[in-house]
């Protein structure tokens, strides 16, 4: 019964699910209302009332960074000014329809990639089935008809045809609803909140870098997506990694590694063969042998054929472990390192890497010159020198917020300290960077890996960043191979470690109890599950999807 209600789900149209979604947030944006007036917590977010002052100080022609704690980008109270104009409203409805843009770009990006996918495994297949002279002469369907299986683009519909969607059709859409669907991205949304915004950003970045393969658009909305939040500058050395003519992990990899196991195979079954033939002629030797005239000569002779055979043998069998030895030792060392001399010539840019580096140049210049120039080093302290010198010395989720909060009243503090906090976040952000940016299959796992090390070695951590998360991790959940129940443990694991903060937070904030060093000890516990969760990611992603053969 729960099998054939989920086979019907899957089949319901991607744009019924948009509708559904969009109606679902402008209910709950209703019920914010009656909660704002009923209740004394407001369900509406702080930083949405800061930015509707803001949008007031726009209308009314002066700076928005009059208002107190607005410390964002002058785009966010230009596009709320509706506010004032036309609803209160607004601007929970624009970032609703924000969510239904993210939606449509994971969706989108999701089909992309699995049409690469799809079209660079037929390619390597047959590039292999060449190599070891197995294809002879290509389908005769392919031939006709001139398209892949699964999938073109375009599909003659027929009215009286149940068109039923591809699997390929069904991946992208379950992409899409984890989106949709999440209590978190619905709750963030209808309350004002407008980092959904920024994750939208981001994905146009990937949509014009995979989808249209125009790196110069690319880098226009990678300089805005900088311009609104400084965050996505970490996926800068990432993008530009992806551009290069070189994929470190990929299935050519692979299949050199099963050759070079081949070979090796290949020549023990020709020693065992020689050794077999030896022994055969040996035997046949000495029965002949047995009643000759001459059989002491030839004797001889024989054993000294026999002496050269088992020599052979010896120097074959050798050979083959020298083989064996080799192909391990190469297979480890390709295996394990990714810093080669010949690796640094992709840093070297090419045309596509400069075309994204002016298209991020020139937009961040042109958005941050206008906004100096009407609001001055104002502009530029609030929106983005104070998020780099930032303290948040109240409770928040992160694993340096205690630490902060005893040392706040102390003015010479060592520079280990920021060695300490900012090493380590630096350090996986380059591995990360280089090891899934080179993978032309990998670039939105990359993504996904740069969020979470930012989002968990951040100084400061509140529920709003998981957003960015939930905005890349759709793209690669197909790539992700793990069990329903592991997936099942690890959303209870991180539930639980969230839910287990709350707990002595919401005693501080609302009861006044002295509770700094629980909630600290449950942000080290949430901080190791998010990295236990990183790691699954890692051990369980698999860039190339391969069954039986590679």
């Amino acid at each position: 019964m729960f099998a054939k209600i989920w086979h019907n789900f899957k089949q319901i149209d991607y744009k019924f699910h948009l509708v559904c979604a969009f109606l679902m947030r402008l209910m709950v944006i209703q019920y914010g209302r009656y909660h704002d007036e009923n209740f004394s917590v407001p369900f509406t977010d702080i930083d949405y009332k800061v930015f509707t002052d803001a949008a007031r100080h726009i209308l009314n022609y002066t700076s928005p960074y009059e208002r107190h704690t607005y410390r964002y980008t002058p785009l966010v109270s230009i596009l709320l000014t509706p506010n004032i104009l036309l609803h209160d409203c607004f601007g929970k409805l624009l970032f609703s329809f924000v969510d239904i843009i993210v939606a449509l770009l994971i969706r989108s990006i999701v089909k992309n990639t699995l049409k690469e996918y799809e079209c660079y495994k037929q390619k390597q297949d047959y590039k292999y089935l060449k190599s070891e002279n197995k294809l002879k002469l290509t389908h005769p369907e392919e031939k006709q008809t001139g398209k892949r299986q699964g999938g073109g683009r375009h599909r003659k519909k027929h009215k009286n045809v149940d068109v039923r969607k591809t699997e390929l059709e069904i991946t992208a859409d379950l992409s899409m609803l984890l989106w949709l669907y999440n209590p978190m991205t619905i709750a963030i949304a209808t309350r004002g909140n407008c980092d959904s915004v920024a994750g939208m950003i981001v994905l146009i970045t990937l949509y014009f870098l995979q989808c249209k393969h125009q790196p110069f658009h690319a880098g226009i909305f990678h300089g805005i997506a900088i311009h609104v939040r400084l965050y996505p500058l970490m996926y800068s050395l990432a993008l530009f990694m992806h551009l290069s003519k070189f994929s470190y992990y990929s299935a050519d990899y692979r299949r050199q590694k099963i050759k070079k196991e081949r070979k090796v195979s290949e020549t023990e079954e020709k020693v065992t063969t020689k050794n077999e033939q030896h022994h055969s002629n040996e035997s046949k030797v000495h029965k002949r042998n047995k009643h000759s005239k001459k059989s002491h000569k030839q004797n001889k002779t024989n054993e000294n054929r026999i002496v050269k055979a088992e020599v052979t043998t010896v120097e074959n069998s050798s050979e083959s472990k020298n083989n064996q030895i080799t192909a391990y030792q190469d297979n480890k060392k390709e295996r394990k390192t990714i810093f080669k001399k010949e690796y640094l010539l992709y840093v070297i840019p090419n045309f596509d890497q400069i075309k994204l580096i002016l298209g991020t140049i020139i937009s961040l210049i042109i958005l941050t010159g206008i906004f100096y120039l009407l609001y001055g080093y104002e502009f530029l302290y609030e929106s983005y020198i104070y998020h780099l010198v930032r303290k948040d010395t109240r409770h928040n989720f992160s694993l340096y917020f205690y630490l902060q909060y005893l040392t706040a009243g102390i003015k010479n503090i060592g520079i280990w300290q920021k060695l300490l906090t900012i090493l380590p976040q630096i350090i996986l952000l380059v591995i990360f960077s280089i090891r899934y940016g080179l993978n032309k299959l990998a670039l939105n796992f990359a993504i996904l890996t740069l969020t979470i090390v930012m989002v968990s070695y951040n100084t400061v951590l509140t529920s709003q960043y998981f957003v960015w998360i939930l905005a890349v991790l759709p793209l690669c959940l197909w790539q992700i191979k793990m069990s329903k129940k592991m997936v099942f443990a690890l959303t209870v694991i991180w539930c639980t470690a969230q839910i287990a903060w709350l707990l002595p937070a919401y005693l501080l904030e609302f009861h006044g109890h002295n509770t700094f060093l629980y909630i600290w000890a449950q942000s080290v516990s949430f901080f190791c599950a998010n990295m236990a969760i990183l790691g699954r990611f890692i051990k369980n992603f698999m860039p190339i999807r391969d069954e039986n053969k590679v």
